[in-house]
């Protein structure tokens, strides 16, 4: 299993934390009735950078389309167990949820860093949170890949990381939900 990713020039992701990680998915992957992973525990996975380690960028990648292939997995199932209607009401309460917050004033949606500590860029964030609101609003879609490669850069007084990143979490929830409640729609 070496060698799977180019490595990068000066710092990348452990190579051994990466393909430990990949021999896991693996195999939940092989065999779901197994609990040693899921969407939640690849989204929450991190690498240790080491010299020579492998691509960062490139194992990202690979880490979403995973993370697609669980998500969908896993959603199919939840609608298998709910039916359409209950899976239409989840959906709707985490509609609701991301829409409560894009609908705070811009500047206020998340907690703030003080200083010395710097946060996520609020104009970025609140960008970001005017694109979700006109796709929950209908007026525009939403695109998953677009979602994941947004990046913020560090500014004093940011929004704090951490709840950020849950909201892009739920986010990309949402738009898998939605993926799954279209193609039972076609």
């Amino acid at each position: 299993m070496s060698d799977k990713f180019p490595r990068a020039k000066k710092l990348g992701y452990s190579v051994e934390q990466v393909e430990e990680f990949l021999t896991h998915a693996r195999l939940q992957y092989l065999d779901p009735s197994q609990s040693k992973m899921d969407v939640k525990t690849i989204r929450a996975t991190r690498f240790d950078l080491a010299k020579n380690g492998y691509s960062i960028s490139v194992v990202d990648s690979a880490i979403e389309k995973l993370e697609d292939v669980f998500a969908q997995r896993e959603l199919e199932n939840r609608f298998g167990t709910l039916g359409y209607s209950s899976f239409q009401v989840e959906t709707n309460e985490l509609r609701d949820l991301l829409l409560s917050r894009v609908e705070r004033k811009k500047g206020k949606r998340f907690a703030r860093r003080f200083w010395p500590l710097r946060g996520y860029s609020r104009r970025q964030v609140d960008s970001l949170c005017s694109l979700l609101a006109n796709h929950l609003n209908q007026s525009s879609p939403l695109v998953l890949r677009d979602v994941r490669l947004t990046v913020f850069k560090p500014k004093r007084g940011g929004y704090a990381e951490f709840q950020v990143d849950a909201f892009i979490d739920r986010i990309v929830e949402l738009l898998q939900r939605e993926s799954i409640l279209h193609q039972t729609n076609s």
